[in-house]
């Protein structure tokens, strides 16, 4: 009960615990309305859905720039690395962005993140060179690094624990509804791909409007809840966001061994408290947890129960880049030549396969845990969260085996749609289940976990990205279909009941590591 990972959630008499449990501090988010806890979701899901169209709408604009550039670019550089370049800068980014909370706060980070992006859609929609666009591109890769990794930060600050299955999954399950539909409005606003700048140009509007709605919209989430004292009691939430209650005698002994003092209250007024809304910087971070936070991201990488979270995501991405990047040329090839206006509601289907995600990756897994946890005498165990992985690792296999042979045997271009449908609910159901685990499981190394997974997984696809073209040469999409589709059953479904059964590992991590505490989701 004490380790990191098990938590009582839910009372004999079936009644769910609110934890984390709240502070009396107005700048608590788990306080605030339900009104205020929604409203910062608003900016999070416009700068995430313009970031994904900016990046992916490149491959769908790639017939103008063959015509512009194709004398412009030189080795190591071509066309195709203006396509690929976002997913190592989105890895890259999210190295900084993470950390970059601890020393500033959510809002000052997601303020830079927002800035970046406009001025490099701005500068991407006048650009003259390769070499510029290629910038600007990386550019907007790494803002988008912000928006995957940060954004499932400030989705947890704002939730209690047995809310955060079906929040996360209904943040991104829109934006990759409303990604998957607005990618199909581009051929129709770029001349079918011919007018590249058109892309950059439409979308200044939304990247405008997701800086000024950061700015006036989103409060700061990050929140360090202080010790209370409580009718001699002094009540303390650690590091992996559990409640420890101490006589105060017994307190005041701790903090001595440890040369620390109970701080005291800062007096406020109404004033400051409004201004507070609009401070750059928030109160609560420091530079000293940023910096704390690149040795934990180390450790992570060599624990074995998040280094194999990084090779699954990885193997499901390599996927979905099967699919995304060879598509187009696929329908747009005898026998199928599909107009442009067909071809892309292969993106809307990813779209809907995404939204799918809310219901069956968000809604029914929360019920699943829900009912374990009750089945295990009211305390749910990190271990729970595992079995979230099993429907998107089967989808993303089945997409991958459905595209490979549609190909091979030119199956109707409908299964095209199912096979990228499939694919994208696999994407989105797996990301959720990848925060939930790696919090829960190491809420004191929660941030670097994510950065780990996320950055990592991105950067290693970056490098798939230069073996797909050629493998595929050399062995055609059924034989490659069929080979993905067993190194994600081998790296989902055959680990994955390892993991569950090495809670003893996990357990020996905590305990020997366990007052490690800088890059949890509130260091001490």
């Amino acid at each position: 009960m004490l380790l990191s990972g098990s938590v009582f959630l839910i009372t004999s008499d079936g009644k769910t615990l609110s934890l984390p449990v709240p502070s009396e501090s107005p700048h608590d988010p788990l306080n605030w309305t339900v009104k205020k806890r929604v409203l910062p979701l608003i900016p999070v899901v416009i700068f995430s859905v313009t970031c994904l169209n900016v990046t992916q709408g490149s491959g769908l604009v790639v017939k103008g720039l063959i015509r512009d550039f194709r004398h412009e670019a030189h080795a190591p550089f071509n066309i195709e690395t203006l396509l690929v370049a976002p997913t190592l800068c989105m890895g890259l980014g999210a190295f900084l962005w993470v950390p970059l909370t601890f020393a500033l706060g959510r809002r000052p980070s997601f303020l830079i993140a927002s800035s970046l992006l406009l001025i490099s859609v701005v500068l991407a929609g006048i650009s003259t060179n390769f070499y510029g666009l290629l910038l600007c591109i990386c550019a907007m890769g790494f803002a988008e690094g912000f928006a995957l990794s940060v954004v499932f930060l400030i989705i947890i600050d704002i939730t209690f624990i047995h809310q955060r299955p079906t929040s996360l999954a209904a943040v991104w399950s829109i934006v990759g509804f409303i990604s998957g539909i607005t990618l199909s409005a581009i051929p129709f606003c770029t001349e079918h791909g011919r007018d590249w700048r058109g892309l950059y140009q439409y979308w200044t509007i939304p990247a405008a409007v997701a800086c000024l709605s950061a700015l006036f919209l989103f409060p700061e989430t990050y929140f360090k809840r202080p010790v209370v004292a409580y009718d001699g009691l002094t009540l303390l939430q650690t590091a992996s966001e559990k409640l420890i209650i101490y006589e105060d005698d017994r307190f005041d002994v701790r903090f001595e061994e440890n040369n620390k003092t109970l701080p005291a209250a800062p007096s406020r007024n109404w004033f400051q408290d409004f201004m507070d809304q609009f401070y750059i910087r928030s109160t609560r971070a420091s530079w000293k947890s940023m910096l704390a936070c690149y040795p934990q991201i180390l450790f992570c990488l060599l624990n074995p129960l998040i280094f194999w979270v990084v090779i699954m995501t990885a193997m499901n991405f390599a996927g979905m880049m099967y699919i995304g990047t060879t598509y187009a040329v696929v329908l747009s090839s005898p026998p199928y030549n599909l107009s442009s206006s067909l071809l892309i509601h292969v993106n809307t289907s990813s779209g809907v396969g995404s939204l799918l995600a809310w219901p069956l990756g968000g809604v029914l897994i929360g019920r699943i845990l829900s009912r374990m946890s009750r089945r295990n005498k009211g305390v749910r165990e990190a271990e729970h969260y595992l079995f979230g992985y099993i429907l998107p690792v089967l989808t993303g296999s089945l997409s991958t085996l459905i595209y490979g042979c549609a190909v091979h045997y030119k199956w109707h271009f409908t299964t095209y749609y199912l096979s990228y449908g499939l694919n994208g609910f696999s994407f989105v159901a797996i990301s959720i289940t990848n925060t939930l685990w790696v919090t829960e499981a190491f809420p004191r190394w929660a941030a670097p976990a994510l950065v780990v997974v996320g950055g990592v997984s991105y950067i290693s696809s970056f490098a798939l990205s230069f073996v797909l073209v050629p493998w595929v040469k050399v062995q055609g999409y059924l034989l490659v279909g069929i080979e993905l589709m067993v190194l994600q059953l081998l790296t989902g479904l055959v680990i994955t009941p390892i993991a569950f059964w090495g809670k003893g590992l996990r357990q020996r991590i905590h305990g020997r590591w366990a007052d490690m505490r800088e890059g949890a989701l509130r260091p001490l």
